[in-house]
């Protein structure tokens, strides 16, 4: 009978240790989802703001309002076209409407410098402008093209070929370095007003790859029989997001009217206004402008306006309004409804950077989800703690008085 009782009394001491530790646990909730939504807001929002970080061609807008009291909007568009020998052929011209001749952009030009001219007071931004060219405002304009790339090293008068690699050539006009703050690691960009056509500007990737160092400058490649000297060295990005955009390939960058020399030439002139053939039938990929905007939105207007055969109801053009693009509710449109973006997106030939700012707005989805769970958290245990104050205030003092045995009876 004592080992029953003994059993018995271990038992009832061990049930009641158990209610007062769940009893405890529940009461410990509160602290445990304050916990909880400390740590999901500080990982969301750090994430976010190292995504957004790793992204500067996306805030140019930012910098150049900086030292201005006139709003600027980044405006990009991404036009298709032909590859009729595959990715090693440039991307020539389809149809007006999907394709952005080199001929457009003058047009394009003279109508947003009228827009430019009529609601800027870009003035007070302190920006030397060649004389006949954009004022106000800039632009560029780029396609890619992948082609054979050869070192070359002259030794005792002869001309040797110490490595060859495939690598993506990105052809560009206008104020480029602009719109792509790069870091330099020798040399500097391409000059918008060309003083040699064949100079090259190379990443850091092929820098290593052919010389094994990145103090490269005046060294030359041969690309399709064309000699090209090196007058800078950029760096390309180190993150994860780069990686699977491409953004740590063999690249290079030339001129957009090399690639009249390197695949043909025509006669027609540049809008540039330099001093080389232009391929007339060689497509803009991609067109970007910095418009000032005085007005909120109407930078978007001026540009799709100006765009050669844009539709508003049918575009065949992908126009992306690159400034706040990472912002939470532009994302939150990006998304939903879900799989519109997508196909909007659809049949495109997107460049590396576009691609590495396409993949950021997924991954700040995700982020600003987490901080989203990580506030509605926080509430919950604020709210909880406040029940639980408020229900001690309800006790009042005479019920926590010890009672008389014959109260108890009673």
């Amino acid at each position: 009978m004592r080992f029953i009782d003994k059993t018995k009394e271990i038992w009832n001491t061990e049930k009641g240790n158990a209610r007062r530790n769940l009893l405890k646990l529940i009461l410990a909730v509160p602290f445990w989802l304050i916990l909880a939504a400390v740590v999901l807001m500080a990982f969301g929002i750090s994430r976010a703001f190292y995504l957004i970080d790793t992204r500067p061609e996306q805030k140019v807008a930012k910098v150049w309002q900086s030292s201005s009291e006139t709003s600027f909007r980044h405006m990009v568009v991404f036009a298709g076209g032909i590859r009729a020998g595959g990715d090693e052929t440039p991307l020539t011209y389809s149809e007006a409407g999907k394709s952005i001749h080199l001929a457009d952009i003058a047009i394009m030009r003279k109508d947003l410098q009228g827009s430019s001219d009529t609601g800027s007071a870009a003035g007070n931004k302190n920006i030397k402008y060649v004389e006949g060219r954009l004022r106000g405002w800039e632009d560029c304009y780029s396609s890619a093209v992948m082609a054979e790339v050869n070192a070359i090293d002259v030794r005792d008068g002869l001309e040797v070929t110490t490595g060859t690699a495939n690598a993506q050539l990105v052809a560009v006009g206008g104020n480029y370095k602009a719109f792509h703050p790069f870091r330099y690691l020798s040399g500097g960009f391409l000059p918008e007003t060309p003083v040699d056509s064949n100079q090259i500007v190379i990443n850091d990737v092929l820098a290593w790859k052919f010389f094994h160092s990145y103090d490269v400058v005046g060294n030359r490649l041969v690309i399709n029989d064309q000699m090209f000297t090196i007058i800078g060295v950029v760096e390309e990005k180190n993150t994860k997001v780069a990686e699977l955009a491409g953004e740590q390939e063999n690249r290079a960058f030339i001129y957009f009217g090399t690639l009249g020399s390197l695949y043909g030439t025509t006669d027609e002139e540049s809008p540039d206004g330099n001093n080389y053939s232009e391929p007339a039938d060689y497509a803009i990929q991609c067109y970007e402008a910095m418009l000032p905007e005085l007005v909120k939105g109407v930078g978007v207007t001026d540009f799709k306006n100006a765009l050669p055969s844009y539709s508003f109801t049918n575009p065949q053009l992908y126009v992306s309004n690159d400034t706040g693009r990472f912002g939470l509710f532009r994302v939150l449109d990006t998304v939903f409804p879900l799989g519109e973006t997508d196909r909007e997106r659809m049949g495109y030939e997107f460049p590396y950077w576009e691609k590495a700012a396409q993949m950021t707005e997924e991954r700040l989805f995700y982020d600003y989800v987490l901080t989203f769970t990580g506030v509605i958290l926080l509430l919950i245990g604020l709210v909880m703690i406040g029940l639980k104050l408020r229900a001690k205030k309800a006790v009042t003092p005479a019920e926590l008085e010890p009672k008389e045995p014959d109260e108890l009876n009673v």
